[in-house]
């Protein structure tokens, strides 16, 4: 069975390790060997597309762009996190 991944993800670097893939609509999971390039990276998705929607979580993107605009509650929340940390 082959399936369609990113070029972002290569086999080569998965050695051993089983990925879960959207093939005819259901979620399959497959060994990373067993895997083939089909649509390079290019293909998939357009110039200036951000990947960070992709790996990255909403509330983790969320919290960064909070913190870009300098929002006083995010910075609050930080330095809280900070402190609890540090005090573990």
């Amino acid at each position: 069975m082959t399936s369609t991944i990113s070029k972002m993800i290569r086999p080569s670097l998965f050695s051993g390790i089983d990925v879960v893939v959207l093939f005819e609509d259901t979620f399959k999971e497959v060994h990373a060997n067993k895997l083939e390039l089909e649509i390079k990276a290019v293909d998939l998705y357009p110039e200036g597309y951000d990947l960070n929607t992709l790996f990255v979580s909403y509330k983790e993107r969320k919290l960064n762009r909070d913190l870009e605009r300098g929002s006083k509650k995010a910075l609050k929340n930080v330095a809280a996190d900070i402190r609890k940390k540090l005090g573990e």
